[in-house]
C-alpha cells in the first residue's frame, strides 16, 4: 500500500487543506481502479488519526481498496454559517479532486463513506443528502441528533461558541443538517445507500443512536446494526473499521 499526505487548495474552503490517502500499489497486477472509502474523523481529531491509531493500512492490504481521509476541523461537516463550506467540500469538491489525481474508481457503485463520532454524523449527512452518490455508509459511534447536542451543550463550554459559528447566533439547526429530516427525504427519493451502524454498548452516544435507528425502522428504511461492548475510544473504532472494510470490500 502507498500512504500519501497531500496539501491541496479547496475552492469551497477558500484555503489549502490536507488529505491523507491510502492507495493500492499493485496496479500492474490489478489494473482495475480500486473502490474508495471516504473516512471522516471526529471532533477532537484530524485527517491523520485513522491511520495513526488503527491498523487501517494493514486491513486495506488484501482488499485492493483506497481510503481518503480529509481534514474537517471541528466543523461537523457542515456548510458553516461563519466558516468554510465543509459539506460541499466533502461531497462535491473532494471527490472530483481525488478522482482526477488518483487511480480510484469514479462510479458511485464503488464509492463509500464512513466516520466515527462527529464523522459518523458527517458520513450520514453526506449519504442521506446525496443518496445516489454512495453505495454504502457506515456510522461508528455516531452523533445522530445534532439538535440535542446544540440545545443541551451548556453556555460555558467552548463547543457552544463553536456551534454558533456553525449554525449561526440563534443556534437554529436547519433541515439540511438534521439527520431525521434527511433520512425521510432520502426515502422519498427512492434510494437509500447500504446503511451500517455500530456503537459500543457503554458509549455515551449509544442510546442516541438507538433512537435514530428506531426512527429509521418506523420509516421502513433498511439498515444493519452491530453493537458490542465498548466505549467511545480507539479500541472500539479499530475493530469497527476492520469490520466495515470487510463488509464493503471483502
Amino acid at each position: 500500500m502507498a500512504l500519501l499526505t497531500c496539501e491541496l487548495y479547496s475552492q469551497s474552503l477558500r484555503m489549502p487543506t490536507t488529505v491523507t490517502v491510502i492507495l493500492p500499489q499493485d496496479i500492474t497486477l490489478n489494473p482495475d481502479p480500486p473502490p474508495v472509502l471516504y473516512l471522516l474523523h471526529g471532533c477532537s481529531h484530524n485527517h491523520s488519526v485513522w491511520h495513526r491509531y488503527t491498523s487501517l493500512e494493514r486491513y486495506c492490504q488484501p482488499l485492493h481498496a483506497a481510503v481518503i481521509m480529509p481534514e474537517a476541523n471541528r466543523s461537523f461537516y457542515t456548510d458553516m454559517n461563519y466558516g468554510g463550506a465543509y459539506l460541499t467540500y466533502i461531497t462535491e469538491e473532494l471527490p472530483c479532486l481525488c478522482e482526477s489525481m488518483f487511480h480510484i474508481h469514479t462510479d458511485s457503485s464503488h464509492r463509500y463513506i464512513a466516520g466515527m463520532s462527529m464523522g459518523g454524523y458527517g458520513s450520514l449527512k453526506a449519504a442521506l443528502t446525496y443518496p445516489s452518490f454512495y453505495k454504502g455508509c457506515a456510522a461508528i459511534s455516531a452523533v445522530t441528533d445534532i439538535r440535542k447536542h446544540v440545545e443541551e451543550t451548556p453556555e460555558y463550554q467552548p463547543k457552544k461558541r463553536e456551534f454558533r459559528g456553525i449554525f449561526g447566533p440563534e443556534l437554529k439547526v436547519s433541515s439540511k443538517d438534521d439527520l431525521y429530516h434527511l433520512a425521510a427525504r432520502a426515502l422519498e427519493k427512492g434510494r437509500i445507500p447500504d446503511l451500517y451502524f455500530c456503537c459500543g454498548t457503554e458509549d455515551h452516544l449509544y442510546k442516541e443512536g438507538k433512537d435514530f435507528q428506531a426512527f429509521l425502522t418506523g420509516q421502513k428504511i433498511p439498515f444493519t446494526c452491530e453493537d458490542w461492548p465498548g466505549i467511545h475510544d480507539w479500541v472500539f473504532w479499530d475493530k469497527a473499521i476492520e469490520n466495515i472494510l470487510g463488509r464493503f470490500f471483502g
